[in-house]
């Protein structure tokens, strides 16, 4: 059953609201809606309001938002209630659209399209829900659940997401086809899964191929592992593939080499060995005769038709990712974006942290993302825009496609519409923003500090002295605090009765209460007495809530009790 919370307890009220709120975070990324292929609207749970009563939301004609609660009419802007008037019961909309009261409520009402996002979706129960363009608010329960609509969807949520492509998703716990995972293909991969007219490639230990019906149809009963380094049986651990323009070939990137694949079904050449001991031969891309990749820290160009290879240029850091477009290379490092211009020259374009893969998704802008976000970067003002801060994302988990961005992160896919990068920057932007803090200020806060630690200091060193007189007092007191007196206090208090209230009432420690009653013990005092009061009242014809109330015991520990006493009687 749902929890309502009295406006009468606020400590209470507080401790579930911030349970309540910790548990519908995860339970919506967990039942959010997955979408469709383009959809790239979501929501994240923003504030719970429980105090007044919320008993319906609804929108009038100009899009303005009204909640009828039981301490009146309130406007939503935003997050934020403002009152409108003191009139408690369900707001309707008269006839000239103004909001007005209706204290018996709404008939016949059936629309709950949105209780997959609260707790206890499966409960039936009244729900109300409304919007604008960035917050959904949705009533139920006496509840206000406000949540943002953000510019993006989320799906696969807790899948770590290892590799996109247009068809697949490749995770840690299975390679899916469509939604649909796919029982007979390798539980995750090592590398990418890449698609070129309609022809899956799946890198892994081997290559993985898949004909273009399957993909088509989605009926995968079997795949070939056809793929192969030539005139080697071990395991290869292929990472990548693409397809060149201009010979329509396939390299290939492994570990340790970049291999040649005429064609499908062919056994893969290995063209290049690594020099570098790191390996991972990162495939840049292809730009006129010339094919461009990297081999850790080096750029290396490989002509397409002679098969001749030259180291063109280092960078720092070993190379993470990279791109290729008409008169640039830019690769991507752990810590920074450079550029290899037309004259063969490199230049740091802009720093960053823990950064791995990059994808162009304009001829002047590319995404990136690392273990600490996702960034946007312009390569002409050379700016670097966080558009997801605080999420880690997985590498060659970025494919973009038709103005669509599917980023991989460790707890599900996030899929942005080119469109709304600059909705989605500006709310990382006014959510993650700082004010300038005035130098007095700082001031103040370091001054207020010291005289903090000061007063703690002289409190600290007061309350030592209090408690070495608090001991004399009860040493003195000994003789005049007794188990009588004790027990008069339990029995005064038996509902709240325990040693602390003990000590705190006579103003002792929990020594000299133990001592006052040796042999026994304050809390098994306490459970006695209580247990004879249950008998006393229940011989007095007392029901069990009034029991419960004045000993303090469960109902259901009273019943049994009861219980226990008529069948030993």
């Amino acid at each position: 059953m749902p929890v309502f919370l009295s406006p009468i307890d606020p400590p209470a009220s507080r401790r579930l609201i911030t349970t309540a709120t910790i548990f519908i975070i995860a339970l919506s990324f967990v039942l959010l809606p997955h979408g469709g292929k383009g959809a790239t609207r979501d929501t994240v749970l923003n504030t719970v309001y429980s105090n007044p009563f919320f008993y319906n939301v609804l929108k009038d004609k100009k899009g303005v938002v009204f909640a009828g609660t039981s301490e009146g009419i309130f406007r939503l802007e935003g997050v934020k209630l403002l009152k409108v008037n003191d009139q408690e019961g369900y707001v309707m909309l008269d006839s000239d659209g103004t909001p007005a009261i209706q204290p018996e409520g709404i008939r016949n009402y059936s629309e709950r399209d949105c209780l997959y996002l609260l707790p206890y979706p499966e409960q039936v129960r009244e729900e109300y829900h409304s919007g604008t363009d960035q917050y959904l608010y949705v009533c139920a329960g006496g509840r206000m659940f406000i949540f943002d609509i953000v510019p993006y969807s989320y799906r696969f949520a807790n899948h770590s997401i290892r590799t996109i492509s247009e068809h697949f998703v490749g995770t840690y716990s299975g390679i899916y086809l469509n939604g649909t995972r796919l029982d007979n293909l390798p539980s995750f991969t090592d590398g990418y899964i890449r698609e070129f007219d309609d022809r899956a490639f799946i890198c892994y230990d081997w290559m993985l191929t898949i004909e273009p019906e399957a993909v088509r149809t989605g009926q995968i009963n079997n795949f070939k592992q056809e793929v192969r380094s030539l005139n080697s049986q071990a395991k290869v651990q292929f990472r990548d593939i693409v397809q060149s323009n201009l010979t329509k070939k396939f390299f290939i990137s492994s570990v340790t080499d970049l291999l040649r694949l005429d064609k499908p079904g062919d056994e893969a050449v290995s063209i290049y060995k690594c020099h570098s001991h790191s390996g991972n031969v990162v495939i840049i891309g292809e730009q006129k005769m010339s094919l461009y990749f990297s081999d850790s820290i080096y750029i290396v160009k490989g002509n397409l038709l002679q098969n001749a290879f030259d180291t063109v240029q280092i960078v720092p850091e070993p190379i993470q990712d990279g791109c290729a477009t008409l008169r640039s290379i830019y690769v991507l490092t752990a810590k920074g974006i450079y550029v290899m211009n037309s004259d063969n020259s490199i230049e740091k374009l802009s720093g960053l942290s823990k950064a791995h893969t990059m994808e162009m998704i304009s001829g002047t802008e590319m995404i990136i993302s690392t273990d600490n976000g996702l960034f946007r970067f312009n390569t002409v003002n050379r700016v670097l825009t966080p558009l997801i801060k605080g999420v880690e994302f997985n590498r060659r988990a970025l494919f973009v496609k038709n103005g669509l961005i599917s980023a991989g992160s460790i707890n599900g896919l996030y899929t942005i519409n080119v469109n709304d990068l600059d909705i989605l920057a500006r709310k990382n932007e006014s959510r993650f923003a700082k004010t300038p803090i005035p130098r007095f200020f700082v001031i103040t806060i370091i001054a207020s500090f010291a005289a903090i630690a000061i007063l703690l200091i002289l409190l600290i060193r007061s309350r030592r002295k209090l408690k070495g007189a608090k001991t004399q007092i009860n040493e003195l007191n000994l003789d005049i605090l007794d188990h009588a007196k004790i027990e008069q206090y339990i029995l005064e208090n038996l509902s709240t009765a325990s040693l602390k209230s003990i000590t705190n009432h006579f103003n002792t420690n929990n020594s000299h209460i133990y001592r006052l009653l040796e042999p026994d013990k304050p809390g098994s005092i306490i459970q006695k007495l209580r247990l004879q009061k249950v008998k006393e009242m229940q011989k007095a014809g007392k029901d069990v809530s009034e029991i419960s109330a004045t000993t303090g015991l469960s109902e259901l520990y009273i019943r049994k009790i009861l219980w226990k006493t008529r069948a030993s009687g």
